[in-house]
């Protein structure tokens, strides 16, 4: 017990220290204090470390984009979202782009290997994704939406209450007073987990910080698409998911009910927009500026997709980079680093 009230202890210190951190504390059962939300964005300013010998080395594709002027490799949110945008760009600039669709994990494996001009993740930057040389740009964020099964009576949950139910807190829907009287009393709550990009500020973590928190009863599950399945198909049952492209597919569209949180619904482009609603994930790309490793394609096609962020199918639900610096949240250059 004690090694892991030390273990609390060294999150809480941490979670005060770490940019985008402190919101969201609570006590746990010996009064030790808890940061629950983890941080937001990592600093800008501390470069991973990389030897001389990987500095030196030149973009090479490799196959399947050998011979492509511009290799790209985006992860599952970016790449639906922004592929239209792409293939524009490239039929009217005729440009031989090779684009794939991977997850975060390979896109920077991709990135770490220097094979591929543009790489993106749906999750703002790890400190280990600040590679020298390698410029981060955002397009824009979107709401991570609380998922509900469509047919139970729950429209909505305050960010203490998300929280309190998926540390184990509370474990049946009477404990919430907004329902307590619309499901049976012994009615439980079935909270659903997904640990994607661990490493990463933002996402998941601006509900919990990590997975210590998480309570024993979440079931856990791999996949985006596990996520809404089981959601869908369970009374009871609490989620989260990022990826709109899932959630937006016919046959969970009526199983699904994303909650309002604090009052504000995340299909509220300006209570997300302004920091209200409080779950986002952000869409990042990056490119290469050193003169052995920059491609002026790359460059220009980044400038392209973050100009025209506002065409982006609203299905999906972004709030483009140039809305978010005027609701006061905190760039550098084209990255975005900070909320309101």
């Amino acid at each position: 017990m004690m090694q892991r009230k030390r273990t609390w202890i060294g999150l809480a210190m941490l979670g005060l220290l770490v940019l985008g951190a402190g919101a969201g504390r609570a006590e746990d059962g010996e009064g030790v204090p808890v940061t629950l939300k983890g941080p937001a964005f990592s600093d800008p300013d501390q470069l991973a470390d990389k030897p001389e010998a990987w500095r030196q080395l030149p973009i090479r594709h490799k196959p399947p984009d050998e011979g492509a002027e511009l290799a790209i490799l985006l992860d599952q949110n970016n790449y639906p979202a922004l592929l239209p945008l792409i293939r524009e760009y490239a039929a009217v600039n005729r440009i031989d782009i090779s684009l794939r669709e991977g997850t975060c994990g390979p896109a920077m494996e991709g990135i770490n290997r220097k094979q591929v001009d543009i790489g993106a993740s749906c999750c703002p930057v790890a400190q280990a994704d600040r590679l020298p040389g390698l410029r981060w740009h955002t397009i824009g964020i979107a709401p991570l939406a609380i998922l509900a099964n469509g047919e139970d009576p729950v429209e909505g949950l305050t960010t203490d209450e998300v929280r309190r139910i998926f540390r184990g807190k509370v474990t049946r829907w009477s404990q919430i007073p907004s329902v307590a009287g619309k499901f049976p009393e012994d009615a439980p709550v079935f909270p659903v987990i997904r640990f994607h990009c661990k490493t990463r500020p933002g996402h998941w973590r601006l509900i919990l910080d990590n997975e210590e928190l998480f309570g024993p009863r979440a079931e856990q599950v791999g996949s985006m698409l596990d996520m809404v399945t089981n959601v869908a198909k369970r009374r009871g049952a609490l989620g989260y998911e990022e990826n709109w492209h899932t959630i937006n597919q016919p046959e969970f569209r009526e199983r699904l009910r994303t909650l309002r949180i604090d009052g504000h619904s995340p299909l509220d482009r300006e209570a997300v927009r302004t920091g209200r609603y409080p779950f986002y994930f952000v869409y990042t790309l990056s490119t290469w500026t050193e003169p052995h490793t920059a491609n002026p394609k790359a460059d220009a096609l980044v400038r392209f997709l973050i100009g025209q962020a506002g065409r982006i199918d609203p299905a999906y639900h972004v709030i483009p980079a140039a809305e978010l610096r005027g609701a006061g949240w905190k760039f550098r250059d084209d990255e975005l680093i900070g909320e309101p």
